[in-house]
């Protein structure tokens, strides 16, 4: 075996072994290894539960453990689709004269003065501020997440809504 084939396989074997876990860091790990004059073999990892575990609790309002998730007072509707739509193009009239905002990511980064991170879309779907640091309307649920969860459904709207 050839030195770039070795290279590959330690750098795929490091893949492996992050994305099982038995590299002891959490959330993603990366592994690059570089040999002969141009050759690089690189492999990023996420967690492979993030954006199902995101879809889940953004179409169903549970996680994939099936658990409910809560929010500091009752919410209207029990997911977040429910009043933003399974597309998340929003638009539901809502009472007190409020209307769910649209949460593609056009509407979110594109379109704002202040695009949404990920860390300002955590804050928003946990604590209600939004990217401008405003409080978002009442009607919108300050949600009771795990950090995971919130990380999870705040990347699925980022990353799957379109």
């Amino acid at each position: 075996m050839n030195v770039d084939r070795v290279a590959v396989c330690v750098a795929l074997g490091a893949a492996l072994v992050a994305l099982s876990g038995c590299g002891g860091s959490q959330g993603g790990a990366s592994a690059t290894v570089t040999t002969g004059p141009n050759a690089t073999v690189s492999a990023a990892l996420s967690p492979t539960t993030a954006v199902p575990n995101g879809r889940s609790i953004f179409l169903t309002g549970k996680d994939l453990a099936g658990r409910q998730i809560t929010a500091q007072r009752p919410p209207m509707y029990p997911s977040c689709a429910a009043c933003h739509n399974t597309d998340g193009s929003g638009g539901k009239h809502l009472p007190g004269g409020a209307v769910s905002a649209d949460l593609r990511y056009a509407a979110l980064v594109t379109h704002q003065k202040t695009p949404y991170t990920l860390p300002l879309l955590e804050r928003a779907i946990s604590t209600g501020v939004d990217n401008e640091g405003q409080p978002l309307n009442p009607v919108m649920p300050r949600w009771k997440l795990s950090p995971q969860d919130v990380h999870d459904v705040a990347d699925f709207v980022l990353t799957q809504l379109k």
